[in-house]
């Protein structure tokens, strides 16, 4: 079921979700709409709410006049042939003689052919449609793409990951940068800061796993009827992945409230140069690089940045 009313009360509450209500009320409503987050779920959610809205269904997923498209095989792309398919859809007439809707599952993945095929579209966008681009990698997009899209983004605080075991994680990061800012591997303590790194790459790969599969298992119960394997598998892929960089994002978060705290001692290049380091690991990942051997090489340098002295 997707509709307004069910709507999480964060995600209502939500600019996206309040711009878009308000575009309703007063009938104009952009033509496309790229809505942007790094959770996949929340963007899904406002997307389905607004897509029940316009087609006045509970359930817009099985609605004939809604039409979308999803990454798809090993390389987890968006082809041109399926994006072509989706613009003769909403092109034609609608089936019900109302409104049509259609989504781009995490619109990133759309390779050079299929965005500018799409590109066209935009151009010349097809009569009572309403496009939604969905992206947590909205950069990703070609930027005429993004130019004619009005660009909703989910607030940061939305997409924090509330685990608690993930948030001991990030407690224990923040003490260990506590150490080694306070010079404890200086004074003969390097083996037990190097060691303490490991268990936080450890417990980072275990908490990822773990929460992946549990998240997933309860995601893929509300995907539509109908995928086809590889797109199941390419979701299951772009999931994981989802998830990965969200941690990512609060470990850079994390590090930036540790070093404000610390902005009387802590050179504003310390910082840059953490984020850079982190941001390198991240590049790293998806190049498929193994994330615990990603993790360790960002905290090993962290390791030498942070301590006094470095």
């Amino acid at each position: 079921m997707s509709t307004l009313a069910e709507l999480p009360p964060e995600l209502a509450r939500s600019r996206p979700a309040t711009v878009l209500r308000q575009s309703l009320e007063r009938g104009r409503l952009p033509h496309a709409i790229l809505l942007q987050g790094a959770s996949l779920e929340g963007l899904e959610a406002i997307c389905l709410a607004f897509s029940g809205e316009l087609l006045k269904s509970d359930n817009p997923q099985r609605h004939p006049d809604f039409f979308s498209i999803r990454p798809a095989n090993k390389m987890r792309q968006i082809n041109a042939e399926g994006t072509r398919a989706m613009i003769r859809d909403i092109q034609h007439s609608s089936n019900q003689g109302g409104r049509k809707v259609a989504a781009i599952y995490e619109a990133d993945r759309m390779n050079t052919a299929a965005a500018n095929a799409f590109l066209k579209t935009l151009e010349e966008p097809p009569a009572d449609t309403t496009i939604f681009l969905i992206s947590t990698r909205p950069y990703d997009l070609l930027p005429t793409i993004r130019s004619r899209c009005v660009n909703l983004r989910l607030p940061l605080e939305l997409d924090r990951v509330s685990e608690p075991d993930w948030q001991q994680w990030l407690s224990d990061y923040t003490e260990w940068l506590e150490m080694l800012h306070a010079g404890h591997a200086a004074r003969g303590g390097a083996a037990e800061c190097v060691m303490a790194a490991y268990g936080l790459v450890t417990r980072f790969s275990g908490i990822l796993q773990t929460m992946s599969s549990e998240a997933w298992k309860e995601y893929k119960t509300s995907l539509p009827e109908g995928l086809t394997d590889e797109q199941v598998t390419a979701l299951e892929s772009g999931y994981f992945k989802g998830l990965r960089a969200r941690l990512l994002a609060e470990i850079e978060t994390q590090t930036r409230h540790y070093a404000v705290k610390r902005s009387d001692d802590i050179p504003s290049t310390k910082l840059a140069q953490a984020v850079a380091a982190l941001e390198k690991s991240a590049g790293l990942l998806e190049l498929n690089f193994n994330e615990a051997a990603a993790m360790e090489a960002f905290l090993l340098q962290s390791l030498r940045l942070w301590s006094r002295g470095a």
